[in-house]
């Protein structure tokens, strides 16, 4: 069998040539790709602030960051930017990074690989070592998690070697097809008088030997092969039923490779359409434009059919003035200033990942400076408020909600994730206070700070799921991290302020018996035998998706009758409720703060103020200042009837 003549074992390279052409190898990867690719981060990092919503700015910053260092696709994922998820939310617009991550850390597997390849004498050890590899590839994706079979490159390195295996494939039916056939034409003498001796002379004369060029292999075949793989690879792309993500990937990629190989022989290839292969051309830019135009469209149109259309021909057509631009022009250039170009790319996002929240605050007061002054002081309780006002008020908060998870008294804290340890010069008591939990915890933990600093001498905040797991990559850690820090500090006082997405979930059986239920019982025990002397624990709420509160204002704004009767009730919160019930009883040391009696009234929606129309919870669903001003007196009380 034929190699790549980059690794041919009858041209054998020497160590020299082998570090050479590595060197080659990456330069030219990183020459194709790099500079468009940081371009385009660079550019949305900036339209982050500018026509984006502004809390989309710390996912995107976070993005990007993992984004330009190509490990987006091993960046730790909570339960809410899972990739499937993160198509359906769009707010990141740098999800699709992944996939040319997973690629990158492809090639620094592929000198090794192709190392091995040129020690394959013939092609039954070409064969063995491709089979090697992708079988164990192929074994690990099917063994490994959802999230780890679609992110990790060692998941996937079974389809860059089918890729692979095609090209030597194609290069041996190239070969098989081509072959010269070698045959013997006698000359037929001419009648007349020769001796002897001249025939025997010219006998070697009297055969000529002719090379003649065939297709030796059938076509039909070929393209029966061709048109079957390509048929039923577009039927798999609009089939009406769910297919099994393994089943799916590994039928489509060996259908593409397919198509592959026996285009290669096939002269009326409808892949090599010019159309088709004008799209190939600008697929780069397509790839790389394509998504942020679809967040933005989705975000600020997302029912309006047509506006989808006008975004798919935006971006076809950004792709070609980029392609046929800026790709063309960075391809020409030498190795000095395409490394000045990337190394330049990179300076600037990292300086506005560290700087997002002084350029965020620079956009927003020239978006928005405007608006707080139509807005005025408006009191801490929101008494007399004017609708004006509440409008103005309501889009704040939402383009702010995650500004706001950030507790300004609580160091370091510079996002809403991880640990701090709030302020001591307001804390008066002799006690140690805990607060745990999800994206709650910096939610409310301010509430927490409010009321209780006259019991804590030290008050620490640790966020992510408390009672039970729903995410195992992203919060079993944080989670043993509680566990451990409160088995070493003994609190006097727990507050566990949790979302409780796990605890929602359909109850099977008696409550008792139900599984999620002993989970939580089971970890709520450690907390008891390690606390002092009270857990308090946050009741489940039942925020709204459907009507989020950026919506609501533009609603209001736009003179639209509102009413509570919109909101679509999720009753899931039941669930976590009677859960929660359970546990309290089994808890001596616990105690349930109700808020549910403030933000949700029996069997109707609540999710805003009917006086001062003022919502009740960000588009994130946490809970909005106003929100929290009314749950204030039940945080109050707790720590009035503490002893």
């Amino acid at each position: 069998m034929q190699f790549s003549p980059f690794f041919s074992n009858s041209n054998q390279m020497k160590r020299d040539d082998l570090q050479e052409s590595v060197y080659l190898f990456y330069y030219r990867r990183a020459k194709r790709i790099l500079p468009l690719y940081l371009a385009i981060i660079l550019i949305g990092s900036l339209l982050v602030f500018i026509v984006y919503p502004s809390t989309f700015v710390p996912m995107n910053m976070d993005s990007a960051w993992n984004s330009i260092f190509l490990y987006h696709n091993m960046a730790e994922h909570s339960d809410n930017n899972l990739y499937f998820k993160m198509l359906n939310q769009a707010e990141d617009i740098f999800t699709h990074t992944w996939s040319l991550c997973v690629e990158m850390q492809f090639y620094l597997l592929a000198p090794i690989i192709f190392l091995f390849l040129s020690f394959c004498t013939t092609g039954s050890m070409l064969t063995v070592f491709h089979l090697i590899i992708i079988v164990t590839s192929l074994g690990n994706h099917l063994m490994a998690t959802e999230q780890v079979a679609f992110n990790s490159v060692f998941c996937r390195v079974w389809q860059f070697l089918i890729g692979s295996a095609v090209y030597f494939l194609s290069v041996e039916l190239i070969e098989l097809d081509t072959k010269t056939i070698k045959y013997t034409e006698l000359l037929l003498e001419e009648q007349g008088d020769s001796d002897e001796e001249e025939k025997e002379e010219n006998d070697e004369d009297d055969e000529v030997i002719f090379s003649k060029p065939r297709r030796n292999l059938s076509r039909s075949p070929l393209y029966i092969l061709l048109w079957t793989s390509l048929l039923f690879l577009i039927f798999l792309s609009f089939a009406p039923w769910t297919i099994p993500a393994s089943a799916l990937r590994i039928t489509c990629t060996f259908l593409s490779a397919m198509i592959i190989l026996t285009g290669t022989l096939c002269e009326t290839n409808p892949m090599k359409n010019r159309v088709l292969v004008y799209i190939g051309d600008i697929s780069y830019s397509l790839y790389l434009v394509h998504w942020p135009i679809y967040v933005y469209v989705k975000h600020y149109y997302e029912n309006q059919f047509p506006v989808y259309i006008i975004g798919i021909l935006v971006s076809i057509i950004l792709a070609i003035i980029i392609s046929e631009t800026f790709e063309k022009w960075y391809l020409k250039l030498g190795k000095q200033e395409t490394l000045f170009m990337i190394l330049i790319c990179y300076i600037s996002i990292v300086l506005i990942v560290f700087k997002r929240n002084e350029i965020s605050s620079f956009v927003d007061n020239v978006k928005y400076g405007h608006e707080e002054n139509l807005m005025g002081k408006v009191h801490s309780s929101y008494e007399n408020i004017t609708l004006k006002q509440a409008i103005l008020l309501n889009k704040k908060w939402a383009r702010e909600e995650y500004k706001n998870l950030v507790i300004p008294n609580c160091y370091p804290n510079k996002t809403e994730h991880g640990f701090c340890e709030f302020d001591k010069g307001n804390l008066t008591g002799d006690m140690t206070v805990f607060i745990v939990g999800n994206s709650l915890t910096p939610n409310l933990g301010s509430l927490v700070y409010k009321t209780f600093n006259n019991h804590a001498k030290v008050m620490y905040k640790y966020n992510c799921e408390i009672l039970t797991v729903a995410s195992e990559k992203r919060c079993r850690k944080a989670h043993d991290t509680y566990e451990e820090e409160v088995f070493k500090k003994l609190p006097d006082v727990l507050f566990m302020l949790d979302r409780q997405d796990k605890l929602r979930r359909p109850i099977k059986g008696p409550v008792e018996k139900d599984e999620i239920f002993r989970e939580a019982l089971a970890t709520l025990r450690k907390y008891e035998n390690n606390v002092k002397k009270k857990i308090y624990m946050l009741e489940s709420y039942t925020p709204s998706t459907n009507l989020p509160l950026s919506k609501f204002a533009q609603m209001l704004e736009e003179g639209k009758k509102v009413k509570q009767s919109l909101y679509k009730l999720d009753l899931s919160y039941l669930n976590a409720l009677q859960r929660q019930e359970e546990l309290v009883k089994k808890c001596s040391k616990c105690e349930l703060i109700r808020i549910s009696d403030i933000l949700f009234n029996g069997n109707q929606t609540k999710n805003y103020d009917e006086e001062t129309k003022l919502g009740y919870y960000y588009d994130g669903l946490h809970i909005t200042p106003f929100a929290m001003n009314l749950i204030l007196p039940l945080f109050q009380k707790a720590s009035d009837n503490f002893s």
